[in-house]
C-alpha cells in the first residue's frame, strides 16, 4: 500500500514539475515575443506600382539591417485603397504595431490615415505627395514634400526653362494626378501661361490615340502628364507615333526604370519632377551601404525609404516603441543629417523640401540644372 501511495505521489510530483516547466518555457517564449518590435509596412508589392514597393522594401530593410529586435511585417496594398484599409486593420489588430511605414499611392495613404489617427498609430510615408495629407492628423508624417510644391516646380520649369506658354494637361483620373494637376494649373496660370486642353483618363486605359489627336489640334507647346509609369509609357509611345512633337513633363509617379523599359525611345528627352537629393555625406554613406548590399545603383525612392526608416529607428532608440512619444520626438527634434541637410517636421508632420527635375537621356534619368 505504501508503495502505491509513493508511486502516486511521485507521479503527481512529476506532473507538477512538467506543468511548471511548460509554464516557464511558455512564459519565456512569450517574453521573447514581447521583446520583438513589429513595424508594419504597406506598399504595392505586386501588380501596378510594384517597383515602388520594391524600392520601399530595399530602403527599409537596409535601415533596419542590424536591428535584430525589429521585425518588418509586410502587407501588399496592390495600389488599392480597399486593400490598404484591410492591411492596416490587420497590422493594428493582429500584429499590434505602433508604427506603419507607407503607403505608396496617395489614394491608399489617404484611405488608411484616418484609421492610423483614430488608433494613435504612427503612419509615415516616404512616397505619398497629395496635398490632402497635410491635415490628415497629428500621427501622420512624411519625408517627401507635397504636390503643391511639385506642381509649382513643373509649372515654373515649363514656363521659365522650356519657354512654354500654351500647355495641355493629360492626367490619370486618380487622387495623385488630379491633386498634382490642380497645383500645376494654378501655378502655370499665375505665371501668365494658358491651359489649352485638359483631359483625364481612367486607370485601366491603354488606347490614347484619340486624345493625342485632340492635343495636336490645340497646338500646345508642352503636355503635362501626371500619372504612374505604366500609362505614361503607353501614352508617350502613342504620342510619338501620332506625330505629337512637344515637350512632355510628368511627375514623380512616372519615375521608374519601367517607364524607360516600356516606352523605349519614346521616353527620350522627356522630363519629370522628382524629390531632391543632395550628394552630401549622408547620401554618400547611404549610397555605399546600398551598393554593398544590393549591387546596384539606388534610385530616389530607395533613398527616401531608407531615410524614413532611419528616422523612425532613431526615434525608437531615443524614446522607445510608443507611438505618442515617437510623434512628440519627431515634432520636437531637429535631424542634423538627411538627404537634404538639416531636417525638421512641422505641426502637420510635413517637411520643408523642394523638387528637382530629371530628363531621360540615353535610357537614363539625368538631373537637369535650370
Amino acid at each position: 500500500m505504501n508503495g502505491l501511495r509513493n508511486r502516486i505521489v511521485f507521479n503527481l510530483s512529476s506532473n507538477a514539475v512538467l506543468i511548471l516547466s511548460l509554464l516557464v518555457i511558455a512564459t519565456s517564449c512569450s517574453k521573447k515575443q514581447d521583446d520583438v518590435i513589429r513595424i508594419g509596412v504597406i506598399g504595392p508589392l505586386t501588380g501596378e506600382g510594384a517597383t515602388y514597393g520594391e524600392a520601399m522594401q530595399r530602403g527599409f530593410e537596409l535601415a533596419f539591417e542590424n536591428e535584430t529586435k525589429i521585425k518588418l511585417v509586410y502587407e501588399d496594398s496592390k495600389l488599392s485603397a480597399k486593400e490598404g484599409v484591410a492591411a492596416i486593420q490587420k497590422l493594428i489588430s493582429a500584429n499590434k504595431v505602433k508604427v506603419v511605414l507607407g503607403a505608396a499611392a496617395s489614394s491608399v495613404t489617404i484611405a488608411i490615415a484616418p484609421i492610423a489617427e483614430r488608433s494613435k498609430i504612427i503612419l509615415f510615408s516616404s512616397i505619398s505627395t497629395s496635398d490632402d495629407l497635410q491635415n490628415a492628423g497629428e500621427y501622420i508624417f512624411r519625408n517627401v514634400p507635397r504636390n503643391e510644391i511639385q506642381g509649382t516646380t513643373a509649372a515654373q520649369f515649363i514656363y521659365e526653362s522650356l519657354g512654354g506658354r500654351n500647355v495641355a494637361i493629360f492626367k490619370k483620373n486618380d487622387e495623385y494626378a488630379n491633386n498634382l494637376s490642380r497645383s500645376f494649373k494654378q501655378a502655370f496660370e499665375n505665371l501668365g501661361g494658358s491651359i489649352l486642353f485638359e483631359e483625364a483618363y481612367e486607370p485601366s486605359s491603354s488606347d490614347f490615340r484619340t486624345s493625342v489627336a485632340k492635343i495636336k489640334n490645340v497646338n500646345a507647346e508642352a503636355v503635362y502628364i501626371p500619372g504612374n509609369y505604366q500609362e505614361v509609357a503607353l501614352f508617350l509611345k502613342q504620342a510619338r507615333e501620332g506625330g505629337l512633337k512637344v515637350d512632355f513633363v510628368g511627375g514623380d509617379g512616372s519615375y521608374s526604370p519601367e517607364l524607360i523599359s516600356l516606352a523605349g525611345n519614346a521616353a527620350e528627352s522627356t522630363y519629370y519632377t522628382l524629390m531632391s537629393v543632395r550628394k552630401n555625406d549622408y547620401y554618400q554613406n547611404f549610397h555605399s551601404v546600398f551598393k554593398t548590399k544590393y549591387d546596384r545603383e539606388p534610385d530616389v525612392y530607395d533613398a527616401y525609404a531608407y531615410e524614413a526608416a532611419s528616422i523612425i529607428l532613431m526615434a525608437i532608440k531615443e524614446v522607445g516603441y510608443d507611438a505618442t512619444m515617437i510623434k512628440d520626438y519627431l515634432l520636437d527634434h531637429t535631424f542634423n543629417a538627411s538627404l537634404t541637410g538639416e531636417l525638421t517636421f512641422d505641426i502637420d508632420g510635413e517637411v520643408d523640401r523642394v523638387y528637382g527635375v530629371v530628363e531621360v537621356k540615353q535610357g537614363e534619368f539625368v538631373d537637369v540644372e535650370w
